[in-house]
C-alpha cells in the first residue's frame, strides 16, 4: 500500500499530524474558563496536551520515513529498520510512551474537566467521548465507518466552540494560577533545554559520524530539542494571547516534531548502512507536502513567531523593549552560528532575555473577591 500510493500516504501523515496540532490550542481553549471546579483534571489534561499532544503528533513522521524506506528498499530492509527505530530506548519512552499517554489522557480529561467545571454541558462532552471511543475502535476499518469518530468529535467540539461559557462567578482561580505559573516556569525552562540540546550534540557537530559513535548521547540531544520547543509553547502564551500567539504554538508543534528524525536516522544507519540512511533522508526531503507543509512553516513561524510575540508583549508594556531585542538577537544566533561550541550563545541570549520576565510578571491570584450585592 505504501509503494502503491506514495502521494495519499504523504498527504494522509501530513494531515494525520494537522489535525493533532490543531487539538493543541483547540483543547487549551476548552480548558481556559475553568476555576475551581475541575481544577485537578483540568491540570492533568493541560500537560497531557502540551507534552503528551504535541509529541504524538510528531509520531506521523515515521510514516513518512516507512515510505521512504519502501520506496528505495526491499521488505526485509524494511522491517529491519523499523525494529531497530522501535527498539531504541529513547524513542520508545520519550516520545512513543508519553505521546500515546498524553493523546488519551487529553482526549478525555479535557472534555470532562470542562463539564464538571460547567463551561460546556455533559452532553458534549458525552459525545466528544463517544467520538474520541469510535476512533480508537474504528480508525483502520473501510470507510465510511472510519470516519464515525471524526465526524462525533466534529459535532461535539462545534457545539463546545460556540457554547463554551465562564465558570460559575466567584470562585477561586486555581486552574488559571496553575496555568500562570508554569507558564512563568517555561520561560526558564525551554531556553534552558534548549541549551542542553545544544551541548549534548555528539562532538557539537551534526555529522552521522558522531550520532552513530555516540547514538545514546544523539538520542539525548534531539529529545531535549523537542522539549525545549515544546516548553515554549506555555511561555508564548504567558507573554501574549490572540493570532500571533496562536500561529507560534502551531508553529512551535511542527518544529518539535521535527527532532524525530534524527532517530530514524540512526535507526536506518544502524540496522543498514550509512549510505541507505542518507539516501532514505533524501528521499523524504523530496516529499513537498512534508516540506512545504511541516518543515518550512515550523521551522520559520517559529522563529519568526517568538520574536513577534516578545514585540507584541513590549507594544502591549507587559516586558520591557530590550526582551524582544534580546530575543531577535538569540534567534540570529541561532540560524548564523549553526551547531557547534559558540551555538550556545544563542538560548544565552534567550534566557537573558526571558528569565527577567518571569521573575518579574505578577502571579494570578488564586482566590478572587465575590462582588457585592447591590
Amino acid at each position: 500500500m505504501y509503494r502503491a500510493h506514495p502521494e495519499a500516504l504523504q498527504w494522509h501523515s501530513l494531515l494525520l499530524h494537522s489535525a493533532w496540532a490543531l487539538f493543541v490550542p483547540g483543547l487549551l481553549a476548552l480548558l481556559a474558563p475553568i476555576r475551581a471546579r475541575g481544577a485537578v483534571l483540568a491540570r492533568i489534561a493541560w500537560v497531557a496536551t502540551v507534552v503528551g499532544l504535541t509529541t504524538f503528533s510528531a509520531l506521523m513522521a515515521a510514516d513518512l520515513w516507512i515510505l521512504a524506506l519502501e520506496q528505495t528498499l526491499p521488505d526485509d530492509a524494511v522491517r529491519r529498520a523499523n525494529e531497530a527505530f522501535e527498539g531504541l530506548a529513547w524513542a520508545r519512552w520519550g516520545w512513543q510512551v508519553p505521546g500515546l499517554a498524553g493523546w488519551a489522557l487529553a482526549l478525555v480529561l479535557a472534555p470532562l474537566a470542562a463539564a464538571r467545571a460547567r463551561v460546556i454541558d455533559w452532553w458534549t462532552a458525552g459525545a466528544a467521548l463517544l467520538g474520541t471511543a469510535l476512533y480508537f475502535l474504528f480508525a483502520i476499518s473501510p470507510l465510511p465507518l472510519s470516519l464515525a469518530g471524526p465526524v462525533v468529535l466534529l459535532g461535539a467540539y462545534t457545539v463546545a466552540a460556540f457554547r463554551l461559557r465562564p465558570a460559575p462567578e466567584g470562585e477561586p482561580a486555581r486552574y488559571a494560577a496553575f496555568v500562570d505559573r508554569a507558564g512563568r516556569a517555561a520561560l526558564i525552562a525551554a531556553p534552558l533545554l534548549f541549551a542542553g540540546g545544544l551541548a549534548t550534540v555528539p562532538g557539537f557537530s551534526p555529522s552521522l559520524d558522531g550520532s552513530l559513535a555516540h547514538p545514546a548521547q544523539a538520542q539525548a540531544s534531539a529529545l531535549l530539542l523537542h522539549l525545549a520547543w515544546v516548553a515554549f509553547i506555555p511561555a508564548v502564551l504567558h507573554l501574549a494571547r490572540g493570532p500571533v500567539a496562536a500561529v507560534t504554538v502551531l508553529a512551535l508543534v511542527n518544529f518539535s516534531g521535527l527532532m524525530v528524525g534524527d532517530y530514524t536516522t540512526i535507526a536506518a544507519a544502524t540496522a543498514l548502512d550509512r549510505a541507505t540512511a542518507e539516501k532514505v533522508d533524501a528521499t523524504i526531503g523530496e516529499y513537498a507536502p512534508f516540506t512545504f507543509g511541516w518543515i518550512l512553516p515550523g521551522m520559520f513561524l517559529t522563529l519568526l513567531g517568538l520574536v513577534a510575540v516578545t514585540v507584541l508583549a513590549a507594544v502591549r508594556h507587559r516586558v520591557r523593549w530590550w526582551t524582544p531585542a534580546l530575543t531577535a538577537a538569540g534567534i540570529a544566533a541561532f540560524l548564523v552560528l549553526g551547531v557547534g561550541p559558540l551555538s550556545l550563545l544563542s538560548p544565552a541570549l534567550l534566557l537573558a532575555a526571558l528569565a527577567p520576565v518571569a521573575r518579574r510578571t505578577r502571579p494570578v491570584p488564586e482566590a478572587v473577591p465575590v462582588p457585592a450585592t447591590a
